[in-house]
């Protein structure tokens, strides 16, 4: 798949027109909602007629988890970057029909369930160690499984799936999975 992401310019992707206007999500001061939403999905919801379909493919967990990564970092998130000529494109809810080198078939991204995130301040180690110590605030918006961010050098991957007896912590904390 081919487009131009260049900032300032209209991008194409596949024969449409994806205007250079970040959507804003309201309340939410730092992030736009083209980073949740891989350009397929954006394609699909970006009709220029005021409504927020986004609505539809965007958490309520992925904003409250990039917004809380945020503030307990007190530094910048990065999720998908394309709107703004990064390579980024499945850190936030992915389409069915893309799956990264490596990624799960049944990946919570396809349910609006997961975030992958990294920091210019942060390694993906550093940012787990900030969670672990706030973990009241991120098991409160719902947190429940980290992927090993040994494996996963250049990301964090955090999601909300539904605890299971036997797999997540009996203690409360977080499942630690391999991608």
């Amino acid at each position: 798949m081919v487009f131009d992401v260049s900032p300032g310019r209209c991008k194409a992707l596949r024969g449409f027109v994806l205007k250079s206007v970040y959507m804003k999500i309201p309340g939410v001061d730092h992030f736009v909602v083209q980073e949740f939403l891989h350009p397929t999905i954006f394609k699909h919801i970006n009709r220029n007629d005021g409504i927020a379909r986004w609505r539809w493919y965007i958490s309520k967990f992925q904003v409250d988890y990039a917004v809380l990564l945020r503030h307990v970092l007190d530094a910048p998130i990065v999720i998908n970057t394309w709107h703004k000529g990064g390579a980024y494109v499945g850190r936030g809810t992915r389409p069915i029909n893309y799956r990264p080198i490596g990624g799960a078939v049944f990946s919570q991204h396809y349910q609006a369930n997961a975030l992958d995130v990294s920091s210019p301040a942060y390694t993906p180690v550093q940012i787990l160690a900030k969670i672990e110590a706030n973990w009241d605030k991120f098991a409160l918006i719902g947190l429940t499984t980290i992927e090993n961010p040994r494996t996963t050098k250049t990301w964090l991957h955090g999601d909300c799936r539904a605890r299971v007896e036997g797999l997540h912590p009996a203690d409360g904390g977080w499942l630690i999975v391999e991608p």
